[in-house]
């Protein structure tokens, strides 16, 4: 196991869009995160990413997480929280403790970053994998994709609100 660096850009979309379950992807999506693992891996500390290489020449696994700056509070004295966006690791590897070596990796980066806390978004699959780190399910979080979201009544949503 060891980090990513920008050479790893392509396998990593590969394992990335292998568990995205949404619609099809388009080739700009696909650009985009390409060009931007080898833009950023190893230059930007708030990019982190583990892999486990295979005797092929390819990844076997990997687990890519981001550091997010926020306000500082009792639950976030650094003011950083850190989310793990991939684990994966391609069916041909699995059952042999690469998506444990490459969270476990992940999570140490993420605390030596100084992030107070580390989310994700577990499958059911997943799931059981993260509780033996001590993940457990948080309540009540919404999602608003600003793009398509309705505008707000009585006004300019970049205009503040009138007494």
């Amino acid at each position: 196991m060891r980090p990513a660096g920008p050479a790893d850009a392509d396998e990593l979309l590969r394992l990335r869009v292998a568990v995205l379950d949404g619609g099809p992807l388009s080739e700009e999506w696909r650009d985009t995160f390409r060009d931007d693992m080898r833009e950023r891996l190893g230059r930007d500390a708030d990019l982190l990413a583990f892999v486990v290489p295979a005797a092929d020449g390819r990844l076997a696994a990997c687990a890519i997480g981001i550091v997010y700056h926020g306000y500082r509070g009792p639950g976030h004295p650094t003011g950083r929280w850190g989310r793990i966006h991939t684990v994966v690791t391609d069916p041909a590897h699995r059952r042999r403790g690469h998506a444990r070596a490459v969270t476990a990796a992940l999570i140490e980066a993420l605390g030596g970053r100084g992030c107070g806390s580390i989310e994700l978004r577990a499958t059911e699959a997943g799931a059981p994998l993260y509780r033996t780190f001590g993940f457990g399910p948080v309540d009540g979080f919404m999602r608003l994709d600003v793009g398509t979201a309705a505008r707000p009544s009585g006004g300019d949503p970049a205009s503040p609100p009138q007494p």
